[in-house]
């Protein structure tokens, strides 16, 4: 057998100023960093948004180098790691970490940043290797890694960040049996969006997917790694009692899934510019989501006929991509999301309201609902 053989990976790890896509994102995450801070109102939370992202950023920036450092050989790995890791995001799974362990009235901690951080990682594991499920090309406004360096290379960058995050998690400073509880929810959350990802190859495969299997796709794919898991996550590392764990899990998971049907209607409805992303990728894929599924409940038969048959081209016209989204909003599909949006939410704040937790967190928590449901990118 004749060994395959490639050029090293071309890195920079200095990585230059992102291309104006990626400025635009930027900006809008650091406008929704901004509206978050002011919907805290009264109540003094510290640390601010911007404050615990920096902080988050700083951790993981020491960590990959650290790793870099200790393995030389798979430093062009971890160096792709961090260009993914620095290209942006909220650090929205961290953030639901953290406050998750102030609910339980604990103060700020360097160990509970090290810990949250580390679900970033474990974020970045889920990017890449969604990016070569779905040959995607584009994220955050810069090339994907499988689009810059192929799908081999592509494969063992998503692996070694979901073993960096297990890495970080298992080193975060906390007591064996205080991590041994945190893993056993950390371990879930990994086997949940691994099925999640399963599911929805299942579904594409189904000309009408049922709602409820929609759904289903939605909350495991990411609702559940996005906010039920990793806020649940930060209860247990606190030592929440088994009353609190089960109300921020019952504020997490309406809240995961109300993420998931935003980011299914930014997918088709967006800005490319501020998603990051092209916003015509889900429908040339033929993404069986809930917008979709509603849509074809509702349509009209003409309409319908267009939806089974040019949902999932890949040589769509503009103008078909277009009178796609028409279907999708004239069937009443999209009025529907963004009303089940809000029930969603709604019950993500009576589930925060029905237990007593610390108020900055309750706060923070509060406040993170309204990013969720009005976010941009």
């Amino acid at each position: 057998m004749v060994a395959r053989t490639r050029p090293p990976i071309e890195t920079n790890r200095n990585v230059a100023p992102a291309a104006a896509s990626a400025t635009r994102l930027n900006e809008v995450i650091e406008a929704d960093v901004n509206r978050a801070t002011s919907v805290m109102g009264m109540v003094a939370v510290s640390p601010s948004p911007s404050e615990l992202r920096d902080q988050i950023d700083r951790w993981l920036e020491g960590f990959l180098a650290d790793r870099s450092q200790a393995v030389p050989d798979a430093g062009d790995l971890i160096a792709e790691i961090a260009r993914v890791v620095r290209l942006g995001g909220k650090r929205l799974r961290p953030t639901f970490c953290y406050w998750g362990y102030r609910a339980t009235g604990h103060s700020h901690d360097d160990r509970i940043v090290a810990a949250a951080a580390s679900l970033e990682l474990l974020h970045t594991f889920a990017l890449v290797h969604d990016d070569i499920m779905d040959s995607a090309l584009v994220r955050r406004g810069e090339k994907t890694t499988v689009a810059a360096h192929g799908s081999d290379i592509a494969l063992l960058t998503g692996d070694l960040a979901l073993v960096l995050a297990d890495e970080g998690f298992m080193t975060s400073g906390f007591d064996a049996e205080t991590l041994a509880r945190g893993f056993g929810v950390y371990s879930r959350m990994r086997h949940e969006v691994i099925a999640g990802q399963y599911l929805e190859l299942v579904t594409s495969t189904k000309e009408a997917p049922s709602e409820e299997e929609a759904r289903r796709v939605a909350a495991l794919k990411s609702g559940f790694y996005s906010v039920a898991e990793p806020v649940t996550i930060g209860a247990v590392l606190g030592g929440a009692s088994e009353t609190i764990v089960d109300s921020v899990r019952a504020y997490g998971l309406p809240l995961g899934e109300a993420f998931q049907l935003r980011d299914d209607l930014l997918g088709t409805f967006g800005d490319p510019d501020v998603v990051g992303k092209p916003v015509d990728s889900d429908i040339r894929e033929g993404k069986r989501h809930l917008l979709f599924v509603k849509a074809l409940a509702r349509a009209s038969d003409d309409d319908r006929a267009v939806l089974l048959r040019d949902w999932g081209r890949a040589d769509l016209s503009p103008d078909e991509v277009e009178h796609l989204r028409s279907i999708l909003v004239g069937s009443g599909a999209v009025t529907d999301i963004e009303a089940l949006i809000q029930r969603l939410a709604s019950a993500a704040r009576e589930a925060l309201d029905s237990v007593e937790i610390d108020t900055q967190a309750r706060a923070a928590l509060g406040s993170l609902i309204d990013s969720v449901v009005s976010r941009e990118s």
